[in-house]
């Protein structure tokens, strides 16, 4: 019940800020091609952020199996 309120809450405060007008920074990122580029890097980002954790979670797994091999 608190989560969904906390939620309500969350996207009425939300709602008024993205109905305004565009801010300077979106004109310069749109009008010169920009946002294309932030974007992919951002992408590229979290992206390689993923495949890490998830690399860290296989190494995790091995090493607990390992661990528990030699403890049985």
């Amino acid at each position: 019940m608190r989560t969904a309120f906390t939620l309500a809450l969350l996207i009425l405060h939300i709602l008024p800020a993205a109905a305004q007008a565009p801010t300077w920074l979106e004109d310069q990122l749109y009008g010169g091609g920009k946002l294309n580029a932030v974007i992919a890097v951002v992408s590229i980002i979290l992206l390689g952020i993923g495949i890490w954790l998830w690399a860290q979670d296989r190494r995790l797994k091995r090493m607990e199996k390992a661990i528990e091999k030699k403890t049985m």
